[in-house]
């Protein structure tokens, strides 16, 4: 078999960080945070491992940009969506969304004090928003934290449904109300009659989850 004509064959494209960062969040989709490593990065872009390490330290920097990368294209709310808490709770929502779409992404948030620019730039909208809301510099200052917690968990969530072996939310309530439902009631009363309410909700759910958490930092305000 003849050998390629290197004067003919395409030329490779230059190695440069966004095409490593691009080629990670393509591997996380693909099979999700375990499956990205430095060789199989390198891999996909046809080169040596050695390369990479130019443009990243190792591999959990190469992470943290992935996880930066997935939320670089979202939305900052305008006026227009509203007043302050409105807009707060849509950023949440469309952030929520935007780590659901990359499988197990997410969960860098529980290990890790992302600092990407647009990381930065979220984290900038959610501290002004909460101060215009009148909530104190302090309370800002642990929101956030606890909006991040709150932003990986729900997304993790939304992803791990996506992934499951084509079971959708009214299946997995179905079967968790017949799990709830079959258990002995001298043993388990309060489940078995909440049964209906532990496992409904959906979308509503995780927006009273929100409302929750800012209602709390509201009252906590009032307080001090």
């Amino acid at each position: 078999m003849p050998r390629p004509n290197p004067r003919t064959s395409p030329a490779k494209a230059p190695l440069s960080l966004d095409a490593i960062v691009a080629a990670a969040l393509d591997l996380v989709d693909e099979s999700g945070c375990a499956a990205v490593s430095m060789r199989r990065v390198a891999q996909a872009l046809d080169t040596g491992s050695a390369s990479l390490y130019v443009y990243v330290h190792d591999r959990r920097e190469l992470m943290l940009l992935t996880h930066d990368l997935a939320v670089a294209a979202v939305e900052l709310p305008t006026e227009t969506d509203g007043d302050w808490r409105a807009r707060l709770e849509l950023l949440a929502e469309r952030v929520v969304a935007a780590l659901a779409a990359h499988r197990d992404l997410a969960s860098i948030g529980f290990t890790e004090a992302p600092t990407g620019p647009n990381i930065l730039r979220l984290i900038e909208e959610m501290l002004r928003l909460l101060r215009l809301g009148g909530i104190p510099d302090d309370a800002c200052a642990w929101a956030v934290d606890l909006l991040g917690q709150y932003i990986a968990s729900a997304a993790l969530e939304s992803a791990a449904r996506a992934d499951s072996a084509g079971e959708t939310v009214d299946d997995t309530a179905s079967r968790l109300d017949a799990v709830y439902r079959a258990l002995p009631a001298e043993d388990y009363p309060t489940i078995r009659e909440l049964a209906p309410l532990l496992t409904g909700g959906g979308e509503a759910r995780a927006a009273w989850k929100l409302r929750v958490i800012i209602d709390g930092l509201l009252a906590g305000a009032t307080r001090g």
